[in-house]
């Protein structure tokens, strides 16, 4: 019998549920790739799978080679499952039914190792890969077995060949190759990984080999001067944004063989496409899954307006990433979920109505959304992810429903116009960077379930007045109200125990601070640069004042030391120049060099100081 290659059974696998007789309710499982879980060897491939039901994963052994003792194994073994004629496979023009051997997945089993060759088809160049690789006389490095290509060095011009024999080309492996014009691939390449070629700037020309399955995110990101692409017919998946900024490309196929696209592949690309393979349908501009419920890529370059149709249920990550023309948006209530960056850097788009029907606001869904002034955010949503409306800069109008638990990190990052809002009460932590940047905002409420507020969490927020951080609160990350220029009011949680590095620092306008008796740790340069201070009252707590902790700070003119500090940190009220007086404990023992520089301490005080500590707390 002639067995199916590696390449028909990744084919055959990617249908299960319909290629597969007794075996239809499992469905095989995705790498990080979005690619068939699979170790592949000389004779033979295992592909993971899982029975959705129970949600127990199996291990299915399909051959490419002849075997012995295949149907022998099941009497032998309780947990290995030998069926004769199990799956449908095209493979030389023709459909027919191959056998497969079926097991329990073990994760630290070796997978009948005796039969099976595991080969390392991992994607990433490791340390110890690049240490132990061959260098060619290009500086181009391959692992010592000769299957990868690891790394080019930046400075490789001209034209390249790459070795035979080499089967993977790692991440990132080309990056940043602008003076590369063309590439010879051989044909033993089956995997062209994520960022492979991107930036090469000068490539025009590539011919990827018949082997070829797989081709990664980003693959040929920037590639502005590659002219001409030819997609083989083997390949099955295409990753996020692979052709994306690749300004000189007037074509592309969608070959038959594609059963998987993640993500929009042509962000910031307009050339023409034909889309071949039945699992896609291309239409006026929008690429849609086969069944047209989900939305891959929007095309039109010059469209102002869009209205969704009502039988779509999903938008793909980054469907409509960089159209800059699109100014109005209308999502139907079909719609149930967004994918990550869906609506990134359409920079004209003014005007979107949400559905109640989603539940959450992704990754970067509206970042770099400049031209957004206003948006209801539906009851239905109750998390808000990372970088979701960063850099939407025109932002002036905002309510957050309820039931928001989740602001994620960045999530109104630099969001310039926005100048009010209200947490809701249900949201516990405020993440790292949340509304840094936001440099109109006047007031914010902070609600009582809050415990915690993140580094960087309000920096940059140089129109902020006041603000009450609520009992709740017990720790303020590092920076999260720096450069906050306009602060004159704050009142800290009673609950709070730590107060971060440069959390206040440049905090110009704070007239006045109390730091509660249950804070324990004040971080390094915490209030340095908050210039107008002038009435300062120390935890009780504390018990060592940090680096640079009031640094700067010119209107304090005195300081009381609690009793229970023992230490005075380098730095701590350098620059105080109008710092007269201050009372320190007897149990302070130690003061770090330049603790009272520039400060105006009375001749006969100083002396003291200097006596009992040295002189090199005055710099």
């Amino acid at each position: 019998m002639q067995y199916p290659t590696l390449l028909e059974y990744m084919k055959a696998i990617q249908d299960a549920g319909n290629n597969l007789d007794k075996l239809s309710h499992l469905s095989v499982v995705l790498d990080g790739h979005g690619e068939p879980y699979h170790i592949s060897g000389d004779s033979s491939v295992v592909f993971k799978m899982q029975d959705k039901t129970t949600g127990k994963c199996y291990a299915l052994k399909c051959f490419t080679k002849a075997q012995k003792g295949c149907a022998d194994a099941s009497s032998n073994s309780s947990s290995m499952k030998y069926l004769e004629k199990e799956l449908l496979v095209l493979s030389q023009g023709k459909e027919e039914k191959y056998p497969v051997e079926l097991m329990d997945w073990l994760d630290d089993d070796s997978l009948g190792a005796s039969q099976l060759k595991v080969e390392d088809m991992s994607t990433e160049a490791t340390k110890a890969e690049l240490n132990e690789a061959i260098t060619d006389e290009f500086s181009v490095k391959y692992s010592k077995d000769g299957r990868k290509l690891l790394k080019v060095p930046q400075k490789l011009k001209g034209t390249y060949a790459i070795k035979e024999g080499t089967k993977i080309i790692c991440d990132r492996a080309f990056e940043d190759c602008k003076s590369l014009r063309s590439l010879v691939i051989p044909n033993s390449v089956t995997s062209i990984r994520e960022s492979a070629f991107s930036f090469c700037s000068s490539l025009k020309s590539i011919v990827l080999p018949d082997g070829i399955t797989s081709i990664g995110d980003e693959t040929f990101f920037g590639c502005s001067s590659l002219a001409s692409l030819v997609i083989p017919d083997g390949v099955t998946s295409i990753g996020n944004g692979a052709f994306a900024y690749c300004g000189s490309l007037k074509n592309l196929v969608l070959p038959e063989s594609v059963v998987s696209i993640k993500g929009n592949l042509f962000c910031k690309w307009n050339g023409e496409v034909k889309c071949l393979s039945p699992n896609f349908i291309f239409e006026d501009g929008v690429l849609f899954n086969k069944g047209k419920s989900t939305i891959i890529s929007f095309r039109d370059k010059d469209i102002t307006s869009y209205v969704i149709p009502d039988y779509v249920t999903s938008i793909g990550g980054d469907a409509f990433s960089g159209c800059e023309s699109l100014t109005s948006l209308v999502i139907p209530d079909s719609v149930v979920s967004i994918g990550d960056g869906a609506f990134s850097h359409c920079e004209s788009l003014k005007n979107i109505v949400l559905p109640n029907s989603i539940t959450s606001i992704g990754f970067c869904v509206f970042q770099h959304c400049r031209s957004l002034k206003s948006l209801v955010i539906p009851d239905s949503v109750t998390s808000i992810d990372t970088l979701a409306f960063c850099f939407c800069s025109s932002l002036k109008s905002l309510v957050i429903p309820d039931g928001i638990t989740s602001i994620g990190d960045g999530a109104f990052c630099t969001c310039e116009s926005l100048t009010s809002l209200v947490i809701p009460g249900g949201v516990t932590s405020i993440e790292k960077m949340a509304f840094s940047g936001c440099k109109s905002l006047k007031s914010i409420v902070i609600p009582d379930g809050v415990t915690s507020i993140g580094s960087g969490a309000f920096s940059g927020c140089e129109s902020l007045k006041s603000i009450v951080i609520p009992d709740s609160v017990t720790c303020i990350g590092n920076r999260a109200f720096e450069y906050c220029f306009s602060l004159k009011s704050l009142v800290l949680s009673k609950s709070l125990t730590s107060i971060g590095d440069w959390a206040f620092n440049m905090a110009e306008s704070l007239e006045s601070l109390v730091i509660p008796d249950s804070v324990t740790s004040i971080g390094d340069y915490a209030f340095s640069g908050c210039r107008s201070l002038k009435s300062l009252v120390i935890s009780n707590s504390v018990t060592h004042i940090a680096m640079g902790a009031f640094l700067s700070c010119t209107s304090l003119s005195s300081v009381v030391i609690p009793n229970g500090v023992t230490s005075i940190g380098e730095g701590a009220f350098i620059g105080c120049e109008s710092l007269k007086s201050i009372v320190l404990p007897d149990g302070v023992v130690s003061i770090e060099k330049d603790a009272f520089r520039d400060c105006n301490f009375p001749n006969d005080f100083k002396q003291k100081l200097i006596s009992r500590f040295g002189d090199k707390i005055f710099g």
